[in-house]
């Protein structure tokens, strides 16, 4: 992230933090006033942050490309997606917003409470910005990481490659749990943790997911590297059994979740569900479809479009089924059933195939629950990573669909499910693997590296 944009950007937070008192989650602070920029203050501006990016612009573009969402006819704001006809201005903002925003407060977060052996605001934004760190990671392949953040220490910070950041991730997360929670210097975060609540148990289990996460992907370039720590975590069974999300979402216009206040409220007529997706749940007479989507106001109760047939299809938004996000809809870091899914990969992977058909069965049921339904709904057949990673596609919509992303080009699942959209630049059934890298980046970071057609893999998918 070059200096100059990251100076705008925090000043420019910093303005509308102290002008949205009661706006925007009710939680951001002026870093413009260093009286009232403590950590316990600026660590869930920094979550909320995470949660904006990953729960608005992530969160649509993973549902559109793994064809849960499709645009409405009528309409074409999200058309360029879909098509994956993208520009390097797509998702600039985003970027910045993570280096400037979020990824800036949970270092500042550190320092702070470093400085006063405050281990436990230290760990929470050491973890909260690991976990920031790797989805930006997976969605370029190369980031600033080691010289980032550095203030005018470092102008240009060079691109890490992927695996270097991954690396460097894994030592973040010792570095977090590593502390003495139980010093005297040690303060209870409470209100300040807006995900669990200073309960440091329950962060170790973030820490130990996002590890098991961070291990899977390595499965396609070196799938023995971290084998043995998998199996350690496996048998030490520390996972989370919960969602870790964000939730701090009220009714009004700066306070509403994300994607609903972008993609429902304020750009209203786009967004609908995906054909692909919704034949899938009706053919197999699941539940989950009618809490997933809500029925269209006009024609048939659950009508749906294939990706890119916006152009040949007649209508409106009220013609067809669309996402079941509303203002207070959490954002999800993890899911129980994710959680449950990655136990059951890794289960397949490394460990038994009794374990990995439980850790499936236990994850399907999980997602029903969710919902409020008999958790037993339906009981799906079990065949290996295919199943699993096919039924957390399912259970990552509305909710971690850029996940589903990154598992689709992992894996290759689900297989022959997907369709190649009516409109797509490409000739052939290629889909995007990655972004392009941010055109302020290339404008103002001479290190910032030369473009990368958006179907080539990412490192852990070659």
């Amino acid at each position: 992230m070059n200096i100059k944009n990251y100076i705008l950007i925090f000043i420019t937070a910093g303005v509308l933090a102290s002008g949205c008192k009661k706006g925007f989650f009710d939680i951001n602070v002026s870093p413009n006033n260093p009286a009232e920029a403590t950590p316990a203050l600026v660590l869930p501006s920094g979550i909320a942050g995470t949660a904006f990016v990953f729960g608005g612009y992530y969160q649509a573009v993973g549902a559109f490309w793994t064809q849960q969402y499709a645009q409405s006819s009528g309409a074409s704001q999200w058309a360029d997606w879909e098509s994956y006809n993208l520009t390097n201005n797509d998702f600039d903002r985003q970027f910045t917003t993570l280096y400037a925003g979020a990824l800036y407060d949970y270092n500042y977060v550190k320092e702070k409470a470093s400085e006063k052996s405050d281990w436990k605001l230290y760990a929470i934004a050491g973890l909260m910005q690991a976990y920031t760190f790797q989805v930006l990671a997976d969605l370029y392949d190369k980031i600033p990481f080691s010289e980032a953040l550095n203030g005018v220490g470092t102008l240009q910070p060079k691109y890490d490659d992927g695996q270097a950041v991954y690396e460097g991730l894994i030592g973040m997360i010792d570095d977090a749990m590593s502390k003495d929670f139980s010093a005297s210097t040690v303060s209870d975060p409470g209100a300040a943790d807006v995900v669990f609540g200073g309960d440091m148990s329950k962060w170790r289990q973030f820490a130990n997911t996002l590890k098991l996460k961070i291990y899977l992907r390595y499965v396609n370039v070196d799938a023995n590297k971290y084998s043995a720590q998998i199996k350690a975590l496996l048998a030490e069974n520390d996972f989370l059994t919960e969602d870790a999300m964000f939730k701090s979402f009220k009714k009004e216009e700066t306070a509403a979740n994300p994607f609903y206040n972008t993609f429902v409220d304020r750009l209203a007529g786009n967004v609908i569900a995906n054909t692909t997706l919704m034949e899938w749940l009706t053919e197999n007479n699941d539940p989950r479809r009618d809490t997933i989507y809500t029925a269209s106001e006009t024609g048939s109760t659950w009508a749906s479009l294939h990706s890119g047939d916006y152009l040949t299809a007649t209508g409106t938004i009220k013609s067809y089924a669309t996402p079941s996000i509303h203002a207070t809809y959490p954002v999800y870091f993890f899911t129980a059933e994710e959680t449950l899914f990655l136990i059951a990969e890794a289960e397949a992977r490394y460990g038994a195939a009794a374990n990995a058909k439980d850790a499936f069965d236990a994850a399907v049921e999980a997602s029903f629950a969710s919902y409020g339904m008999e958790d037993d709904a339906i009981v799906y057949p079990y065949n290996g990573i295919q199943s699993i990673i096919e039924q957390k596609w399912v259970a990552s919509t509305n909710k971690r669909s850029l996940e589903a992303f990154f598992d689709y080009n992992r894996t290759g699942y689900p297989a022959n499910t997907f369709t190649r959209p009516a409109t797509s630049i490409w000739a052939n059934d290629d889909r995007p693997k990655r972004f392009f890298f941010p055109a302020s980046e290339q404008k103002s970071n001479s290190n910032t590296p030369q473009r990368v057609d958006l179907n080539v893999p990412v490192w852990w998918a070659k």
